[in-house]
């Protein structure tokens, strides 16, 4: 009995894990870059940066004409983080019309959530997620809820592995995290 329930977690980590490993970036009407935190001073998180630098990446190679930065306000932080991608964005080149983002958001689940809204206000239906491998499957999953068109870019495409300690680390997480969420949603 300790053996499954050792061995079952074990599995949705491998799964997890392989899943992010593959890209399967789709031309869509947004990509989304989810967000991963501020620093202090406003700018975006080392994880954050990396996400919006291979949505950079993806704008300029066509997939979608505009992106969505999302997240929310952190801890002591001035700035969100839907607000610090943008700005971001804005010094990559990136024209403001194009720049669309969301403040509110705490999760992934809320993330969806305010991504949602954005698109039914302009009948927009298919989303590009960013963001780091670990999280592309929950992440789908949870954007594919509200019925969206979902396909996925890893950020570690552009910027390369992180380190085994991490992916580790997050593996158990997002393990776990999908666990509770399909759990409530069963409830």
């Amino acid at each position: 009995m300790l053996g499954a329930a050792l061995l079952m977690p074990s599995i949705g980590a491998i799964f997890i894990y392989s899943y992010g490993q593959v890209d399967r970036a789709a031309p869509a009407d947004a990509i989304v870059i989810l967000g991963a935190g501020t620093r202090r001073d406003g700018t975006p998180s080392y994880s954050y940066a990396r996400r919006i630098r291979h949505a950079l990446a993806l704008y300029a190679q066509g997939y979608a004409p505009r992106l969505i930065c999302t997240g929310g306000y952190t801890q002591q932080h001035p700035k969100s983080e839907g607000a610090a991608c943008a700005e971001m964005l804005r010094k990559h080149g990136v024209p403001e019309s194009a720049i669309f983002y969301e403040e509110h958001s705490r999760n992934t689940e809320e993330n969806a959530l305010y991504t949602y809204q954005i698109l039914a206000q302009h009948g927009w239906q298919s989303v590009l997620l960013v963001s780091d491998g670990y999280h592309l499957f929950r992440a789908e999953a949870v954007f594919r809820a509200y019925g969206l068109a979902v396909s996925s870019s890893s950020a570690q495409l552009s910027s390369g592995a992180l380190p085994w300690q991490s992916v580790i680390r997050n593996m158990l997480r997002e393990t776990a995290a999908f666990a509770w969420w399909q759990l409530r949603r069963w409830l």
